[in-house]
């Protein structure tokens, strides 16, 4: 295609911006005069008019291609272009002052005319912009789409309703603003009124014949979402929400809104982050993750991504996780250094190879077992890898001076009930046993993560799509949650506030009912409650509480800087202490010796209480030993008796 036919519009609506900007200038000069004078605009003012006019007109298409007034759309006017405005008008007007002194001195009271043709350009130049702009956002934009209501007439809210009066094709017409706010009953943005309240959403829905809804309040009020969900299903209306300012960092405000997700009902106030103390701590950093390709660790790598770090190993035991992570970093940061390593935390080896080859300066550990019923059955494995696998990562860390060391750990380690729970706790032991010189050893404590690998959500979400039942363990069973991106921003955060030795603790906001949290699933799926999904208690399985608990008896919880993250001050370690469970720990693995395991581990956690299922097995252990025991004394008698 022929460029010039393609650049011609372009070229057409530049010489139109000019062309008008001239018209306005000058009929801005015009009235300028007539004013000056009183409207006798006599012979002589005539000419003095038609002498200066090419004179005024270039020094202020001077100025306003200076301040960018010479390109750009009219439709989206707003105060930055007034701003601009007045300043090429007031810096113009001056120019024109000291110019008219020196050259067309003759002119009686100049000082006043300018003065007046200042005012006169702002009002007329600046009025035409938002006279187009009044026309795009009434006549101009009327669509025909869905009659649509946003709820929350907050800066994002208007900023949507802006996008959405700009594009008639995206088929949202909006009608109105729903606020909680009484004062912003009534009142207009953007040619959009507030017809009121979210008590009135379904009276309002029946009047204006609405379509949909849009949900743009804030995070924090899960309560008002909530209800606003259920208005829209009693009225059939389709609802989409725009979720958190975080999840929206790029693109347009329409191109982010999605269906409501269960976190947009926990009413969480959004975490604001120390950006800068953050950067200044990853940036330009060589950067180790362990399971890296797991639900945390995968989060944590596209958080540090965004720091811009020197180096970004990925050390991660599953190849296809550590697959799909280090391609879609790749895609995303492709100038960042990207070091998969296919690795288990046991291999002492291999992370011996990558600490000397990728010298880390900061390591966040999240490889670990977590799934507690399994754990309860596989608890050599837990410990093996929770335990021995943590200590073999920080050791080697302390060795190849390490900066930072940052230990995911859990809610599940306080007053545990379970395997995986008491190794966590184990593995915080080791970090404040480890804590002398040199690196420095933290760790980070939060509860369920939402979506994460195993989590009840996804479960929930699988049962829903099956046709039910739901199963959920016991009707008052809570726990604590928060979303991935929350728990790994605070974690990152932390990182920056550790000098050692630290146990860092997660505001975790108010426990959830875990039935709660399957109703409102079956809610967010058009469904009802026992009409369409049963749901289905189970009992509790293997090392569940009903409760978790955040911080144990004896630890002090202090504030730091950021009102979401505390400190727990916990007692001395002694290395020797930890050598010498380690090394206790050791052989009552690889004997398979659960009675000792479950033992030792009571020893080292006094207020670890094993689940019915676990003091079982390590009786049934015990008494097998005891038996294997008497049977060896037994050959051993017979032996010395002679008998064969």
């Amino acid at each position: 295609m022929n460029s010039s036919l393609v650049t011609s519009p372009l070229t057409y609506r530049k010489l139109l911006i000019l062309f008008s900007q001239i018209l306005l200038i000058g009929l801005a000069y015009f009235c300028a005069f007539l004013l000056h004078l009183n409207f006798h605009l006599e012979e002589p003012a005539w000419k003095l008019f038609l002498d200066t006019l090419p004179f005024i007109a270039a020094i202020k298409l001077i100025f306003f291609y200076r301040f960018g007034l010479l390109r750009g759309w009219w439709r989206y006017t707003g105060m930055s272009d007034l701003l601009d405005l007045t300043q090429a008008a007031l810096a113009s007007s001056f120019i024109i002052y000291c110019l008219t002194r020196l050259f067309f001195s003759s002119v009686r009271h100049s000082r006043s005319l300018i003065i007046i043709d200042f005012a006169l350009t702002i009002l007329i130049t600046g009025g035409a912009r938002f006279a187009v702009r009044a026309y795009t956002e009434t006549v101009g934009t009327v669509a025909a789409g869905k009659r649509t209501l946003i709820v929350g007439a907050t800066q994002a809210g208007r900023a949507l309703a802006q996008e959405l009066r700009q594009n008639p094709e995206l088929s949202y017409q909006p009608v109105g603003f729903i606020d909680d706010d009484p004062r912003k009953k009534g009142i207009k943005i953007n040619g959009i009124r507030v017809l009121g309240t979210t008590g009135a959403l379904p009276h309002l829905i029946s009047v204006y014949e609405v379509a949909r809804v849009i949900i743009a309040i804030e995070s924090t009020e899960g309560k008002q979402v909530e209800h606003v969900i259920d208005a829209c299903r009693e009225c059939n209306v389709d609802f989409k929400i725009l979720p958190p300012i975080s999840e929206r960092m790029n693109g347009t405000q329409i191109s982010k809104l999605r269906n409501v997700r269960v976190e947009d009902l926990l009413g969480r106030e959004p975490v604001r982050l120390e950006t800068e103390a953050i950067r200044r701590k990853l940036s330009g950093k060589s950067v180790l993750i362990t399971g890296a390709g797991g639900s945390i660790g995968s989060e944590l790598a596209r958080q540090v991504a965004s720091f811009e770090p020197a180096r970004l190993v990925l050390f991660e035991r599953s190849e296809n996780d550590l697959f799909n992570i280090w391609t879609s970093l790749s895609a995303r940061y492709p100038h960042l250094e990207l070091v998969p390593v296919v690795g288990d935390i046991l291999d002492v080896g291999i992370l011996r190879e990558t600490f000397a080859a990728q010298r880390p300066e900061c390591v966040f550990h999240a490889a670990a077992y977590k799934h507690v019923p399994l754990m309860e059955r596989s608890c050599f494995q837990a410990v093996i890898n929770n335990i021995f696998g943590t200590y073999n990562v920080a050791v080697v860390a302390k060795q190849y001076d390490v900066e930072d060391f940052v230990l995911i750990s859990s809610d599940k380690a306080v007053n545990p009930t379970n395997v995986m729970g008491v190794t966590k706790r184990v593995a915080e032991l080791i970090m404040l046993g480890l804590q002398r010189q040199g690196t420095k050893y933290m760790a980070v404590r939060f509860g369920n993560v939402l979506a994460s690998n195993g989590s009840v959500v996804p479960i929930f979400e699988r049962q829903i799509a099956a046709g039910g039942p739901v199963t959920v363990t016991h009707p008052e069973m809570k726990r604590y949650f928060m979303t991935i991106p929350e728990a790994v921003q605070l974690v990152l955060q932390a990182g920056t506030m550790g000098h050692g030795g630290e146990i860092f603790v997660l505001d975790m906001g108010e426990p959830v009912k875990i039935l709660d949290l399957a109703k409102n699933l079956i809610r967010l799926s058009g469904l009802e409650t026992e009409r369409d999904i049963k749901i289905v208690f189970t009992g509790l399985r293997p090392g569940e509480k009903l409760f978790e608990e955040l911080v144990l008896d004896g630890e002090h919880m202090g504030t730091t800087r950021h009102n979401k993250i505390r400190v727990l001050q916990s007692g001395e370690v002694k290395y020797e202490d930890v050598a010498a469970w380690l090394h206790d720990l050791s052989s009552l693995a690889n004997s398979k010796n659960v009675n000792g395991v479950i033992s030792k581990l009571k020893e080292i956690v006094p207020e670890y209480t094993p689940s019915m299922e676990m003091r079982i097995l390590s009786e049934l252990d015990h008494l097998d030993i005891a038996l294997i025991n008497r049977s060896r004394q037994v050959d051993l008698w017979m032996g010395t008796q002679g008998v064969a």
